[in-house]
């Protein structure tokens, strides 16, 4: 065999095994975002056993995928591999808050940092829609939590000042989650005026009874 062939074969053998690593690492985060949307469906339910056994599915393959692409640079940093990693991370957040009315920090993952960032941007809109539902069911003490941990959330994205390139898009992440901060204050401040002058109004017809 010539140098020429060895060669192309040593190469082709490499990217044959680097090949089967990338499409089962796609299977494997595929299936994380899946179990990840799920087990945040069943939390808007208010089914926090479900979305446990959801996030359980989720953390095995975490793992399983930190594994596969932990010496392979070019696939742990691969667009679905971080997204994966950011749909976990929002998954895990959202459960916990809802727990143990916390945000768990980035020390209990084993992800990227920008994946864990992102995760919480993510998972600021999340807590939107619980604020909302308690809104419509006029719990506006709940409601005034979400909109405090949503600001948490927003400041510990405040405090990093790093590159895009490092972060993942950092700000944008922030200006986002300012967005929708800012229209849910709006929501729980009304909610909290309209409340008010129910109860004045209330307190108005019992006096002229």
């Amino acid at each position: 065999m010539g140098n020429l062939e060895s060669n192309l074969n040593n190469l082709s053998e490499t990217f044959d095994k680097l090949n089967e690593i990338r499409e089962s690492s796609l299977t494997i985060s595929r299936s994380i975002v899946r179990d990840c949307s799920k087990s945040i469906r069943y939390l808007h339910r208010n089914d926090t056993e479900g979305a446990k056994e959801f996030i359980k599915n989720a953390e095995k393959k975490i793992k399983e995928l930190k594994k596969l692409t932990s010496k392979v640079s070019e696939i742990s940093f691969a667009g679905y591999v971080l997204d994966a990693e950011r749909e976990y991370v929002e998954a895990v957040i959202f459960y916990v808050y809802e727990m143990n009315g916390i945000i768990e920090p980035f020390e209990k993952f084993d992800v990227h940092p920008s994946s864990y960032i992102q995760g919480i941007g993510d998972t600021i809109g999340e807590w939107r829609r619980k604020a909302l539902d308690n809104l419509k069911n006029l719990e506006l003490n709940n409601a005034e939590s979400y909109l405090n941990i949503m600001e948490e959330g927003l400041g510990i994205l405040n405090q990093l000042d790093y590159p895009d390139a490092l972060t993942g898009g950092l700000r944008r992440y922030a200006d986002n989650a300012r967005g929708i901060i800012e229209r849910t204050r709006s929501d729980v401040t009304n909610a909290f005026v309209n409340d008010a002058l129910r109860d004045d109004i209330s307190k108005i017809k019992r006096d002229e009874l």
